[in-house]
């Protein structure tokens, strides 16, 4: 069985970020930085800022969801 240290990168990346451990703009940095040192690839990185893309997407629409949870209810009534 060997180690897939390129795969063990993307994917602590990408975890890291899905669980709040790191900050999205560190995140792209760190995969800079492999990248460079030829430790992942370039379709790694991209699979990183997809991963990114998707995290923040979801913030905002769960944020979304909590405002709307948060407003007042009003009651259409007829008078």
């Amino acid at each position: 069985m060997s180690f897939d240290l390129s795969k063990f990168l993307t994917e602590g990346l990408i975890d890291s970020v899905n669980d709040g451990l790191i900050p999205s703009d560190l995140a792209t940095v760190y995969a800079g930085n492999y990248l460079v040192k030829s430790l992942i690839t370039q379709a790694q990185v991209t699979q990183v800022s997809d991963a990114i893309v998707a995290y923040k997407a979801a913030q905002i629409e769960a944020a979304k969801q909590a405002d709307s949870s948060l407003a007042p209810q009003t009651e259409n009534t007829v008078h």
